[in-house]
């Protein structure tokens, strides 16, 4: 009778063969079984396909998250087209630590990060309104321009300066110290050029004077065109201090860390 099926119907022995196992193997141990011997057979394919879709989403979902931690803001400078971009983020853990990245841009266009220019500092206490948050806490929207490549802000933990080009702090705290003895010494003509702006030491032998000469682009600016007593270092602020100047008291001229 099997015979006369496996012919009437075009199949061949081994063909018919073949069905009778599949239909045994159905019968003996149930369909599930021979999925889970089909599934056996092949788990390292399965691995691997696990592995080839899983790695890139947890990847992608990473990058996702950690890009969302980030807020961006934007400040333009009054002397060009040039603007500076502030990437910031901030982490709470009993205190709040900020992290700043700067990129400068032109015309719109976000250009390379400023290396070795990112800000990091930390808070604590409740006398600093953390849920006003990271541009807050820098400040950002209340910048001061040293000059058309240096940008200030006056955040919870003090001045930072920002320089957008690296000749703007080619200067070293070594060079200015020794700009600061030279002036005590009585040295006349000695030149020094500090965030774009040339300071040179004066001494007038008959009337026992010394100053310094601060010239800068104009009588306009954060620190104009004027003459100023001496420089000195102020540790508790963290500044080189100009002081006792032709239009105010004094000025904070340069980090004690060499602009970080």
């Amino acid at each position: 009778m099997a015979t006369d099926f496996s012919v009437r119907n075009g199949l061949g022995t081994s063909s018919y063969a073949s069905i009778r196992l599949f239909l045994s193997l159905f019968e003996t141990n149930g369909l599930c079984h021979s999925f889970s011997h089909l599934f056996f057979i092949n788990k390292k394919l399965w691995v691997r396909l696990g592995l080839v879709v899983g790695v890139p989403a947890l990847f992608i979902h990473g990058c996702m998250v950690l890009f969302m931690e980030y807020g961006y803001t934007k400040i333009d400078s009054p002397h060009d087209k040039r603007s500076l971009m502030i990437e910031y983020r901030h982490v709470t853990l009993g205190e709040t630590t900020y992290f700043y990245h700067f990129y400068k841009t032109r015309f719109g266009i976000i250009g390379k990060l400023l290396d070795d220019q990112s800000v990091e500092f930390m808070v604590r206490g409740p006398e600093y309104p953390v849920e006003e948050g990271a541009e807050a806490a820098l400040r950002a929207h209340n910048p001061t321009w040293i000059s058309k490549d240096i940008v200030r802000f006056n955040s919870w933990k003090g001045a930072k300066d920002v320089y957008l080009a690296s000749s703007s702090s080619a200067v070293s705290t070594k060079e200015i110290d020794n700009f600061i003895l030279k002036a005590k010494s009585n040295s006349d003509g000695e030149t020094i050029t500090i965030n774009g702006m040339d300071f040179i030491t004066q001494y007038d032998k008959k009337a026992g004077q010394r100053w310094i000469d601060v010239l800068s682009d104009g009588d306009e600016g954060p620190i104009p065109r004027q003459q100023c007593s001496r420089i000195v270092r102020n540790e508790e602020r963290g500044y080189y201090m100009l002081e006792e100047c032709t239009h105010q008291w004094e000025y904070e001229l340069y980090p004690l860390t060499d602009g970080q």
